[in-house]
């Protein structure tokens, strides 16, 4: 079974789209002033998350999805620096391995995530005229609107398919992690995120579904800094 919200279709490709160019287009000027000052810097990246549901009767992060998009930074000091991303992000709900009720529900988002970074261990070992850091640390916040879901299940009622007509649009996470720089450019990022508010919450709506949602991810990234 397959299921699409609003926004879908086309309109949700035009949506995700318009806002890849805006972001583009509101980071160009900061791209040109970086070639002088060094102040700003912009990256991309990619990776997979591994998802969970808590309230879909399966446990682990058994649902995985693609996230891509693109990084501006703001270098506030040698050892910190501020970030903001948009990404299109998969999350959603499967059941665990091998074992029935068979469900997977993929959520698609448009997510825009703040961040603070925090860069440690000098690559030339050198701390007072550090090459690049290896390691960053980073906490923030995120903001995501879901953009349409699909749903794939064996005929069952199952996972959080009787929920899905009144999920909560909107989504607000508290995120953590870490990166590992193999030269300037070159990154990998593991973090792990939380939603602050339910996906959706029980007795709110006409459904049946008895169960309050709530959302937590790991992402895993491979990033490129320009």
């Amino acid at each position: 079974m397959c299921i699409q919200t609003t926004p879908s279709g086309p309109f949700a490709g035009y949506l995700k789209g318009l806002l890849f160019f805006v972001f583009l287009g509101l980071l160009s000027p900061a791209l040109l002033h970086a070639q002088r000052q060094q102040r700003f810097k912009a990256g991309v990246l990619a990776g997979i998350t591994a998802a969970q549901i808590d309230g879909d009767a399966s446990a682990g992060y058994n649902k995985v999805g693609l996230q891509a998009g693109l990084r501006g930074i703001v270098l506030l000091n040698q050892k910190q620096d501020a970030s903001i991303e948009l990404l299109f992000t998969q999350r959603g709900s499967r059941n665990e391995p091998k074992t029935p009720p068979f469900f997977k529900t993929t959520l698609n988002y448009i997510e825009v995530p703040l961040q603070w970074h925090y860069h440690d261990w000098p690559a030339n070992g050198d701390a007072e005229d550090p090459d690049f850091y290896r390691i960053h640390f980073n906490v923030g916040l995120s903001y995501a609107r879901l953009l349409g879901y699909q749903d794939d299940s064996d005929g069952s009622i199952a996972g959080i398919t009787p929920a899905l007509d009144d999920l909560n649009a909107n989504s607000f996470c508290f995120l953590i992690g870490a990166s590992f720089f193999v030269n300037r450019h070159i990154g990998f990022n593991a973090r792990y995120h939380r939603a602050f508010n339910r996906l959706y919450t029980a007795g709110k709506s006409g459904t049946n579904f008895a169960y309050n949602l709530l959302e937590h991810y790991l992402a895993f990234q491979v990033i490129y800094i320009f």
